[in-house]
């Protein structure tokens, strides 16, 4: 059995780095996986990429340059949280999904595949599995829809196009994608929430959806020791360290701002915690945002090094992930799985990790009041971080292992070539 999975890129992104870590899990259980992409980081000899030679990596440039232009110039947002889907290449005659059994999709914007390139792969007539790591599959355009619910009936009017209307770009991008429906296609999602969703949707509601969880490598991503890990990042070891990270830190999804109030109110209702309490922060961003938080902030940048990556989870003493809308976020399953507790809000995908008041606290979504309760909570319970720590990295060993993600995923894919 051939599985060729088809993804934008093998690490730049957090779906891309989901998609790998599915192919890894794979490739270690038995499974004949390979990876084809648009853009190629790692050195795995079985990711293979589109972009090869000078033509390629032009036509590649260009294609990124007016899908960026076009979002733009449509919306106010950027590419990852908006995607329209009119540029991308043919792959269709690529020789690793002539040769495959099963089409995996994951991510595909980016100027990759357009909705011309995705009907020819359905044309093919192979069982094609679409693993969702967003909701994009489902909208108009939208990666995360927030409130907005015409995914359900037909989008229009939608709120994230400077020019909206009854048949507005929302309206035909969800007219052209109709063309699921005569697709051998089966949909994975990576959450309960997002599988809910999909569920729900109108361009989805006929196909078969399951949930496989995400997996995560728990020999890489393991508990260490905190004092070496403080030490190799130039932290103090006596302090309590609170944990903040993402790809882009001003995505407004991912609640960065409401972090900032929460931490303004626990400096307010106990100033003592401003002389134990210091922050750590990775991901993208810039160093204004962080004038208003009251306590003292290790800004690490965009970390490359999985080592470092992972120095910080066990440096940390607790994780937050105020996300107004996520699937299954990999930070908060990098932290379990490194026996850090989360605090987050009761959102999308991380009631699936996070179980509450045991490995961590599922807070009211939106609420800074709620979100401060779940720091509070655990200052007040420091006193038991061992289990809470043990409960942590059990709960990923026990549903995220690599083992548990093939297997499904075997399980999916022989029933798809016995039918």
């Amino acid at each position: 059995m051939k599985v060729v999975h088809i993804s934008t890129s093998d690490l730049a992104g957090g779906a891309a780095i989901a998609c790998k870590r599915i192919v890894d899990a794979q490739s270690s259980n038995s499974i004949d996986a390979s990876l084809l992409v648009q853009k190629k980081i790692s050195s795995d000899p079985r990711v293979y990429s589109t972009t090869r030679n000078l033509f390629s990596k032009l036509h590649y440039n260009l294609r990124l340059l007016f899908d960026e232009g076009y979002i733009r110039l449509l919306t106010n947002q950027s590419r990852g949280r908006f995607s329209n889907p009119a540029f991308g290449i043919d792959i269709s005659n690529n020789p690793l999904i002539k040769a495959s059994d099963i089409i995996n999709l994951h991510w595909v914007n980016g100027g990759f595949l357009s909705l011309n390139a995705l009907k020819k792969i359905g044309n093919l007539g192979k069982p094609i599995v679409w693993t969702l790591h967003d909701m994009w599959a489902f909208t108009g355009g939208c990666h995360y829809s927030l409130d907005c619910r015409k995914f359900e009936s037909y989008c229009s009017n939608c709120p994230s196009l400077k020019f909206s209307g009854n048949k507005d770009h929302s309206y035909s991008v969800f007219k052209d994608k109709r063309f699921f429906s005569d697709v051998n296609l089966t949909i994975v999602t990576c959450s309960k929430w997002l599988k809910q969703e999909a569920e729900k949707s109108t361009l989805l509601t006929k196909k078969k959806v399951i949930n496989i969880p995400n997996p995560i490598d728990t020999d890489l991503y393991k508990p260490q020791d905190v004092t070496q890990s403080r030490k190799k990042l130039g932290l103090i070891e006596d302090k309590i360290f609170i944990l903040f990270g993402s790809m882009n830190l001003v995505d407004e999804r991912k609640g960065f701002k409401y972090l900032i109030e929460s931490l303004i109110r626990l400096a307010s209702d106990s100033p003592d915690t401003k002389k134990i309490i210091e922050i750590l922060v990775f991901g993208k961003a810039n160093g204004r945002i962080f004038s208003d938080v009251p306590y003292q902030i290790h800004y690490f940048g965009n970390l490359k090094s999985e080592a470092e990556i992972i120095s910080c989870y066990n440096s940390a003493d607790i994780f937050l992930a105020p996300s107004l809308q996520d699937n299954l976020p990999n930070t908060v399953l990098e932290s379990l799985s490194c026996g850090t507790p989360v605090i987050a809000y009761n959102v999308g995908g991380l009631p699936d990790m996070v179980d509450h008041l045991k490995n961590g606290y599922l807070a009211r979504v939106s609420s800074v009041e709620d979100l401060t309760n779940g720091i509070k909570w655990y200052l007040n319970n420091r006193s038991d971080s061992g289990s809470l720590r043990f409960t942590a990295r059990d709960k990923v060993i026990k549903f995220f292992s690599k083992e548990i993600a093939a297997v499904k995923y075997r399980e999916l894919y022989e029933n798809l070539i016995k039918y």
